[in-house]
């Protein structure tokens, strides 16, 4: 086998698996200043809820989002995540990718959407996305609404012991 043959199946392989393991994770930004360590009747249970709807190109790819304008977690789709939160009043921000087409050519680029949310202590709330041209865009659920979508979605972080 020809060294050229090796590297472009060397090259394939990593390829694929980038491509079909590459869409990233949940994970919870330690760091950030909202975030309590606990659930106490000082915070605010917040869980997002990512559904998946299939094959979407770049728009697959785990998002971010962001509160008081500094990354709070990336979720995967087809998953769901517990934080407990500080109280807190302002945007909730997702930054996804999509692609745009400039002059011709396909470009893939993020985009940011926010909402206006409030989080109060002792309550608990459910964020999902709503799929738009742009991006996502973050909505509330009911507790019923969201018990139904996290049927077909993995619990990951808190939620694996405070499941829906």
């Amino acid at each position: 086998m020809s060294r050229l043959t090796k590297s472009l199946q060397c090259f394939t392989t990593v390829w694929l698996l980038t491509a079909v393991f590459g869409c990233g994770t949940t994970a919870t930004q330690d760091s950030h200043p909202l975030l309590s360590n606990s659930a106490s009747d000082a915070v605010a249970r917040v869980y997002f809820l990512r559904s998946d709807p299939g094959f979407r190109g770049v728009m697959g790819n785990a998002f971010k989002i962001s509160l008081a304008n500094q990354e709070l977690l990336t979720i995967a789709k087809g998953e769901y995540t517990l934080v407990y939160l500080k109280p807190y009043a302002g945007e909730v921000s997702v930054e996804s990718s999509t692609v745009v087409n400039q002059g011709g050519i396909n470009t893939q680029m993020k985009v940011k959407e926010s909402q206006p949310f409030a989080f109060d202590e002792s309550e608990t709330y459910y964020i999902a996305f709503k799929e738009t041209p742009r991006g996502y865009v973050p909505y509330t659920l009911s507790e019923d609404a969201a018990r139904k979508l996290a049927i077909d979605l993995q619990p990951v972080g808190n939620a694996i012991s405070e499941p829906l």
